[in-house]
């Protein structure tokens, strides 16, 4: 990304818009991956322009993705199938929601 260097301390509001904008610029890259991606990915963007270790953001990108899933924007998916990202543990990707087809058209 070619954001300028945030320095510490960082705002949470600023973090999550910085994680955000990771987000979609990940799965935009990836778009039509029927698997998502990895949250990590997604940390590891974020790592670029933050004086933070990327592990240190999985918590924070978690978080977004998230909110996310509940604004109805993205998909959280674990053994391909989706779940609710804060019940369920381990390993899981992100995707962006699929467009459904209308009934009856």
């Amino acid at each position: 990304m070619s954001h300028n260097r945030i320095r510490p301390p960082i705002p949470e509001e600023t973090l999550c818009q910085l994680i955000h904008a990771c987000v979609l610029e990940v799965l935009a890259r990836q778009l039509g991956e029927e698997r998502g991606v990895c949250p990590s990915e997604v940390a590891m963007l974020a790592a670029e322009d933050l004086p933070i270790k990327w592990r240190d953001l999985m918590r924070p990108v978690r978080m977004v993705a998230a909110q996310l899933a509940e604004q109805g924007r993205l998909e959280i998916l674990q053994d391909g199938k989706p779940v609710n990202i804060r019940e369920v543990r381990g390993d899981i990707r992100l995707r962006l929601r699929r467009k459904r087809a209308s009934a009856g058209r």
